[in-house]
């Protein structure tokens, strides 16, 4: 997201350093600035961008044309464009003055957005108006920018250490909390295999509970419990590797969003 080409089109260059500014300590380097209509255009054809940051009231031709000319270019109508303005008043009063509203009435309650709607083509990625505030403006960039790719890259992640939570979290049986860390896991499988072997347990053997409470077990009951726990294991990863299949499988953003990665991991009461 933040190696995308930005292309500012605004005519206060008070403005453009301040987006810039949030852009750059946002990790985004590729940022470029033109400032009035014309040149805009021209840094479009020139640049190509990823992302347009548009003002609304320049000089030469307005960021309304600006923006109804890239959209009716079929070369330049799929880029993301945020539409910034802090003329709202001034939007409404137009409006008002070419009797879009015909029903008589006044626009003043009527968001701005709602009223820029009726002098452009179509809808912008978004809109935010000025003063920018900098956590909003950034959540619009990334909500535009984000990619099904980055969106799947960080479920694959949270699906891990959500796995290995679990994992670490320790297990439950007769109402003991066990631990599940590796060496306890080891030394269980390791004291199975010798028991499943024809060995015995030693005389008296007990298993502690996190809270250090010593639970006894005889040797079916000890092959139950390993059994048990090496299913739950084998479950949890099991549990994981669906997760990540159907993450991969996915194929839209929306669908990426909604994704909820805590279904179907297995209880862990042995």
């Amino acid at each position: 997201m933040a190696t995308t080409r930005v292309l500012i089109i605004d005519d206060e260059k008070e403005n453009v350093r301040y987006l810039s500014t949030i852009l750059e300590e946002n990790g985004f380097t590729d940022i470029h600035s033109a400032f009035d209509g014309e040149e805009g255009l021209d840094k479009v054809r020139e640049l190509s961008p990823g992302l347009i940051l548009l003002d609304l009231r320049m000089p030469r031709k307005s960021g309304i044309s600006v923006f109804n000319e890239l959209k009716k270019t079929p070369e330049y109508s799929a880029i993301p464009v945020v539409i910034l303005t802090g003329e709202g008043g001034f939007l409404k009063h137009l409006a008002e003055l070419r009797d879009y509203r015909e029903d008589g009435g006044d626009l003043e309650d009527v968001a701005t957005e709602e009223v820029l709607g009726r002098f452009i083509s179509s809808r912008p990625d978004a809109f935010i108006e000025k003063p920018v505030d900098p956590e909003a403006f950034m959540a619009a960039v990334s909500r535009i920018l984000i990619t099904l790719d980055e969106i799947q890259e960080r479920l694959y992640g949270e699906v891990e250490a959500y796995r290995d939570q679990r994992l670490s979290g320790g297990f439950s049986y007769k109402d003991g909390l066990f631990e599940s860390d590796e060496s306890s896991l080891g030394l269980l499988s390791a004291l199975a295999a010798k028991v499943a072997g024809g060995g015995d347990l030693p005389g008296g053997f007990v298993w502690r509970t996190r809270d250090n409470r010593e639970v006894a077990m005889d040797r079916e009951e000890f092959l139950a419990f390993q059994g048990g726990l090496t299913d739950w294991v084998y479950e949890t990863w099991r549990a994981a590797w669906k997760h990540l299949s159907a993450i991969g499988s996915l194929g839209s953003i929306e669908d990426a969003q909604g994704y909820d990665i805590r279904e179907g991991w297995p209880d862990n009461r042995l």
